[in-house]
């Protein structure tokens, strides 16, 4: 049976160019019956990995989705893990196929590697400060993050790589009620299951529209009477 470390790691190789698979080959020795030989397997992979993922010019997860980023992060810090988990899902399902599966199984590696008793990335240090000083570029690189945020973030999703990639169950839920809606003949777009802003009739609708003109035709008013604005300013506002 493969070794659970090997395995996540040969696992990644599958998204490297040849040429990293060609030095992985070449490097590796030829007897893997001590314990030696497999250290020495897991160093050589370790570095091949760490060497391909710092020569990449783009993180794993996109620059430009940074307030997803910031928002997900602000859960983790507020204590909200239930839904930093949940928008950390649905983010990924966003994800380009390719992308959420490299990125799977990267975390999965760094989150094997990291565990404590395994093999000792570094004399000096413990695994899982190695693997997050190391690797968090490789998810994440945002100027506007903090190390710490971006940290935090690598931290959160290693730790729960194991669920980030299953379907959020509100999202079950809803494509549950929109298939009924669908079997039932009914209409699934008048209730998606989200509600961005209050559902009004057309009755509200033009009495509020009203109620607005009649504001700002007070506020004109109010504008053209106050004897501090002077003339040229209030044909700007006006």
């Amino acid at each position: 049976r493969l070794d659970k470390w090997l395995y996540a790691a040969v696992e990644c190789l599958e998204y490297f160019p040849d040429q990293f698979i060609v030095m992985v080959s070449q490097q590796l020795p030829q007897s893997t019956n001590k314990p030696s030989s497999l250290n020495t397997y897991k160093k050589i992979l370790f570095d091949i990995i760490i060497k391909y993922y710092s020569q990449k010019k783009d993180s794993l997860l996109a620059t430009q989705d940074l307030d997803i980023h910031s928002g997900i992060i602000e859960l983790i810090e507020k204590g909200k893990t239930d839904q930093a988990l949940e928008a950390s899902q649905l983010y990924l399902k966003l994800l380009a196929p390719n992308i959420r599966e490299e990125l799977h199984r990267l975390l999965t590696f760094i989150a094997i590697a990291s565990e404590s008793e395994g093999y000792k990335l570094q004399k000096q240090f413990d695994n899982r400060s190695v693997i997050i000083k190391t690797c968090t570029k490789f998810i994440l690189q945002n100027k506007t993050l903090s190390k710490p945020q971006a940290e935090l973030l690598t931290r959160f999703l290693m730790d729960n790589h194991s669920e980030l990639f299953k379907t959020p169950l509100t999202l079950l839920e809803l494509t549950g009620r929109r298939l009924e809606s669908l079997l039932e003949g009914q209409d699934p777009d008048i209730d998606s299951g989200f509600t961005f802003c209050q559902r009004v009739t057309t009755k509200e609708y033009e009495d509020q529209k009203q109620q607005t003109k009649q504001y700002l035709l007070a506020l004109v008013q109010e504008i053209d009477n106050d004897p501090t604005i002077p003339l040229k300013q209030k044909k700007k506002l006006i």
